[in-house]
């Protein structure tokens, strides 16, 4: 009998409460918190079951109404609903495997149907004479842990335990064949059994081509300091150039960066850059600016192609996940993956990235990077649960991984800006300030630290300092917005400037535009530009997100994904005074 014939033998309203109950624990979750699009299908799916669906919804349905896509959807011809209720089989099946459980959602594969799966009673309570079956049993209407008549009407209880016998000897020889293997594949990097720590990739700056005249020589010499002095500065990447002679390393680079300089009758500049992988002689990147005669030899206007080569988010750090998308290896794959999980983290990603990072940090104590990167994973871990004993012990663990990379390296702007960061949580601004500029001079390129400063700044009332850092995080790298493109709309509605603050809003990709301060400021900026009930409308769809009650109060709602009480509070006054809220509700 499947899952969906079970459920049918039960009671429908204690089926149906059961799975209403099972929604709220899972929508609570850090796991499916941090995880907004399966939230929403996995509601979508809960409600059309709740509301007398008793058939799987349309393929068309899901798409249009739980996953934002438009009106000629065609299931014919795109899988997307397939594969996000695929990823939501995943997400339910990580939840409950670290949730014990007697009942469980599950969606059948095959189907887009929610149904409820019920576990069988303890070993401890079945009869003597019973064999242990699957831990999992599908709903029969039959008591769970009663006693079951013989398979076959006479079979004696050594007879039925027999065939279990064999499957689990079966299971054992291929768990011992699946780990030899893996051991046999000892080394790779993208294996269970891993030796050295996977080093940062190696780029090659080939020198620019150039004319012969001697005012083409010396822009190209020029160019050329630029793009090296700025690449140096990322600790996401290293220089083939800057390889010591004799060293151990015999590495060939990665990528190969070609660039070029052509100057124009006109005395302009046509700078061309050109980003090879090595391994297959592919170019994966390319761009091209025409410099005016003023803009060069200082040649600030490649500083954000800089930024989105070498970058947290950049092109490099994109095609080395692209290539191995599960590699949580120690060393390099650490860091793309830990950058990655800050575009869209939920759970089960945060815990394998700090597993891979605790890796890389016991084969390198030092290294400040991989510190200040599993210091910000575990301030993660704090928000969502800051007022239990697990949130008290990752803020605690926060804070010493961030010492620990500015004690191992105090003049890299990761050590640096870990502390800055430690600081600013711990409300010492200026402790925060002074050592968040310290990092950012070590590298004016970064977009993340620029982002993060300027929205730390503005915490603390540096209006103008911060206004003008995030503004640089956005020149620098808009590939992956976030929160320094939400703070910059929300500061730009605060001063009436809405038109602009929409703008930024209306060209935020995904899945920046899937979180919940998206959410918030879209409400106030919509408010604010006279869409009074289109505001409320996306305050509703946040207060469904969060799990809140409709009278939920401002402070209340926003401190499920927020941690500063400064933030929270200017947040809620704007809420109120643009309309989103009723202005007499008070934080309670």
């Amino acid at each position: 009998m499947d899952q969906a014939k079970a459920n049918e033998t039960q009671d429908p309203g204690e089926v149906d409460r059961i799975i209403a109950e099972e929604l709220g624990k899972l929508l609570d979750s850090p796991m499916f918190t941090r995880s907004p699009v399966l939230s929403r299908l996995l509601q979508f799916l809960v409600e059309h079951r709740l509301r007398g669906g008793r058939s799987s919804p349309k393929a068309y349905a899901i798409a249009t109404e739980a996953l934002g896509r438009s009106e000629d959807f065609d299931p014919a011809v795109d899988s997307y609903p397939r594969v996000m209720v695929g990823r939501l089989r995943t997400l339910l099946d990580r939840y409950y495997a670290d949730t014990p459980w007697v009942h469980r959602l599950r969606v059948p594969q095959g189907s887009y149907e929610v149904v409820v799966q019920y576990r069988s009673a303890p070993p401890s309570s079945r009869p003597a004479d019973e064999p242990e079956g699957d831990g999992d049993v599908k709903a029969s209407g039959q008591p769970a842990g009663a006693a079951r008549p013989p398979a076959g009407g006479g079979l004696s209880p050594r007879r039925r335990q027999g065939p279990h016998f064999g499957r689990w000897v079966v299971v054992l020889a291929l768990l011992a064949l699946a780990l030899f293997t893996l051991w046999t594949l000892r080394g790779e990097a993208d294996r269970l059994f891993v030796g050295d720590p996977a080093p940062v990739p190696l780029l090659e700056v080939s020198p620019p081509a150039a004319g012969n005249m001697p005012q083409s020589r010396a822009l190209a010499r020029a160019l050329d300091g630029k793009l090296r002095d700025g690449l140096r500065r990322f600790d996401l990447i290293d220089l083939l150039s800057s390889k010591a002679p004799g060293t151990s390393t015999a590495r060939t680079g990665d990528y190969r960066l070609d660039t070029s300089i052509v100057r124009t009758v006109e005395g302009a500049a046509d700078v061309t850059l050109v980003l090879n992988r090595v391994a297959d002689q592919r170019a994966i990147w390319s761009q091209q600016l025409r410099l005016t005669s003023d803009e060069t030899p200082e040649f600030t206007a490649i500083e954000p192609l800089i930024a989105q080569l070498a970058g947290d988010y950049g092109v490099i750090v994109r095609d080395q996940v692209q290539r191995q998308p599960d590699n949580f290896s120690p060393g390099y794959p650490c860091l793309a993956q830990f950058n990655r999980m800050r575009q869209m983290r939920n759970a089960a990603s945060a815990s394998q990235v700090g597993a891979c990072l605790r890796a890389t940090i016991k084969a390198n104590p030092r290294d400040p990077v991989a510190l200040a990167a599993l210091s910000l994973v575990r301030y993660g871990d704090w928000q969502p649960q800051r007022l239990t004993a697990a949130g008290r012990e990752a803020l605690t663990e926060a804070r010493a991984f961030a010492q620990s990379a500015y004690d191992n390296s105090p003049n890299s702007s990761a050590g640096l800006f870990a502390m800055a960061r430690a600081n600013f949580y711990a409300g010492n601004c200026a402790g925060g300030s002074a050592m968040g500029d310290a990092a950012l001079a070590l590298n004016t390129y970064d977009p993340d630290v620029s982002g993060f400063l300027g929205l730390f700044k503005l915490t603390c009332g540096q209006g103008a300092e911060g206004e003008a850092l995030l503004r640089r995080s956005l020149q620098l790298d808009s590939s992956y917005p976030g929160v320094p493109a939400v703070t910059l709309a929300f500061v730009l509605s605060q001063r009436g400037e809405h038109d602009e603050a929409w703008r930024i809003l209306e060209h935020m990709p995904s899945p920046s535009n899937m979180e919940p301060q998206y959410m918030m400021v879209r409400a106030i900026v919509l408010a604010r530009q006279g869409h009074v009930a289109e505001a409320r409308a996306q305050w509703q769809r946040l207060l469904a997100y969060t799990r809140q009650p409709a009278g939920a109060t401002p402070e209340r709602v926003l401190g499920r994904f927020m941690i500063t009480p400064v933030v929270i509070q200017r947040a809620s006054d704007a809420l109120r005074e643009s309309g989103v809220v009723a202005a007499e509700a008070t934080a309670r």
